[in-house]
């Protein structure tokens, strides 16, 4: 399964604007709750400041724990449409599991209620991530027992797969609401652009360990799919210990009762109504409404190259476990290139990220049709040879085409938080995050779809001459009985992938001077 700004006067932020946090506006933190404190108290706030990003090291290993959390059950389903894909399943019913992740992209319909119902001696946020994630780590645990019955030899039960899936990312979108208002309000100010840093590093380390990880771990034997989930359901159930030690603004005894009653009696009297009204009311923004036409389109150009480009790999034979290899080896990238691009995105202008390299990606975009077209022909034979110089052209591909994306995904989610107002910040934040999400989705779902609908589907590689087709489910059954595998033809991909260059053209003439409006004004629009 992870950026907005706003300011008259464009200039350039560098790492030591960020460490003064001169770029990062106005915004309400942990620390506001430090108002009218007895001398020594406001000493001691005054040294926090000062200390750079040390007064936030315990709040920033928590929200990387956070988002790494959130990405393993991404990675663990992501593993399963492997496994799917490997055991016949066609590119439809890889497009129903699919279906399973758009909680992320339907978020906003909760969100209000994560936002203003809350136990007020526990924390407005703790209210909801600490069952959260004892429901994701039992639900964890239940499918870990039934996999079994789920995925087998003879065949798997896609649907059912997706419904439980469903129900583990509805639960990880709502600890992404939790998540992404709290990190507003846990950072301090001029480390709050941060959170874009710890969302993109935190779910690309998850989703690391619980699909690259356990793809090579599996590869060798080391391990079986429902001892890994199982051991994932358990760190779940541990982690809520941990989210249950973190002091949550406003519920410590620090703030004088008057002030505390000033700063939160707006919060504290939001219903469920008046949430859902203000979460209207934020969509109805002309900013908003501008950002989300932005937000919806932009993953067109881009949608066969990164929905394809694996499954087709699998399909030519490149075994899975390298694969995972190649994937693992991209990670530190991954990790450490939003650490590295935050003197940008955190600037005042991150979305000028966006638009300087975004025909650069969709140039790259075209090696996806190159890999796959050049997988060396004998790799589907029994100890068939791959080039060290395929896998050296195929990791220089996906290194760049996933750093590229990585900026852009950064930059766009600073600029989210720096959008957002910090009082509705879980509804603001997960209103613009599922807008994004949604963009994505109904690309990568509606993809699967089409090209599964133009696309003629052979049997390879049988022991029965005569089984040649794979158009219905008989046909396919035959075909995988014979030892065969089901091929899709590859050039409704190829005529997809050479259109990216075209489209996204297209886009960033379209989405060039709206973008460049919504980083003006000021905050006052949003």
């Amino acid at each position: 399964m992870v950026h907005r700004t706003r300011a008259h006067v464009r200039r350039n932020s560098s790492a030591a604007d960020l460490l003064e946090g001169n770029v990062l506006g106005d915004y309400g933190t942990d620390e506001d709750y430090y108002v009218n404190e007895p001398e020594d108290d406001k000493s001691r706030t005054s040294k926090k400041q000062a200390a750079g990003f040390r007064g936030d090291y315990g709040s920033i290993a928590l929200l990387l724990l956070l988002y790494t959390l959130q990405g393993v059950p991404m990675g663990l389903s992501a593993s399963v449409g492997f496994i799917l894909q490997e055991k016949g399943a066609s590119y439809a019913e890889l497009g129903i599991f699919s279906l399973a992740s758009w909680p992320f992209s339907l978020k906003i319909l909760w969100a209000p209620v994560v936002d203003s119902l809350f136990v007020k001696q526990i924390g407005q946020r703790k209210t909801w991530l600490i069952p959260l994630q004892l429901a994701v780590g039992f639900s964890l645990l239940y499918l870990a027992n039934h996999l079994g019955q789920l995925i087998s030899q003879k065949g798997s039960d896609v649907k059912t797969l997706a419904v439980i899936f469903l129900w583990i990312y509805v639960l990880l979108a709502s600890q992404d609401i939790a998540v992404d208002g709290w990190a507003l309000t846990m950072l301090s100010k001029k480390n709050v652009g941060l959170a874009s840093t710890c969302n993109s590093v935190g779910q690309t380390a998850g989703f690391f360990v619980s699909f690259t990880g356990f793809l090579l771990l599996n590869a060798y034997g080391s391990v079986g799919l429902g001892g890994f989930i199982t051991f994932w359901g358990v760190v779940f159930l541990c982690s809520a210990f941990f989210v249950a030690l973190k002091r949550e603004a406003g519920t410590g005894a620090i703030v004088t009762a008057s002030e505390r009653f000033k700063q939160t009696e707006g919060l504290n009297n939001l219903t469920v109504v008046g949430a859902y009204k203000q979460a209207l009311s934020i969509a109805r923004l002309p900013s908003v409404l501008t950002l989300s036409a932005v937000l919806l389109t932009r993953a067109i150009a881009f949608s066969a190259a990164e929905t394809l480009t694996t499954l087709k790999l699998l399909e030519r034979g490149v075994p899975k476990q390298h694969m995972a290899t190649l994937s693992a080896a991209m990670t530190p990238v991954s990790i450490m290139l939003p650490v590295y691009i935050s003197r940008w995105t955190a600037g005042s202008r991150p979305l000028d990220c966006v638009t300087k390299t975004w025909m650069l990606r969709t140039v790259v975009a075209l090696g996806a049709s190159a890999v796959v077209l050049y997988v060396p022909s004998n790799i589907s034979e029994e100890g068939g040879y791959i080039p060290w110089t395929y896998y050296g052209f195929l990791y220089a591909w996906l290194s760049i085409y996933a750093g590229l994306n990585t900026v852009h995904f950064v930059s766009f989610m600073s600029f989210y938080s720096k959008v957002s107002d910090e009082t509705m910040g879980g509804t603001y934040m997960t209103l613009l995050n599922t807008v994004s999400n949604l963009g994505y989705k109904w690309c990568e779902t509606g993809t699967m779809f089409l090209i599964d609908a133009v696309s003629e589907k052979t049997c390879v590689g049988g022991s029965t001459p005569a089984v040649t087709a794979c158009a219905t489910e008989t046909a396919k059954t035959q075909c995988v009985s014979s030892g065969g595998t089901c091929r899709t033809s590859d050039w409704p991909f190829h005529v997809a992938v050479c259109l990216t260059p075209v489209v996204g053209f297209v886009w960033l003439q379209l989405a060039r001077q709206p973008m460049d409006k919504l980083q003006k004004g000021g905050k006052a629009k949003w």
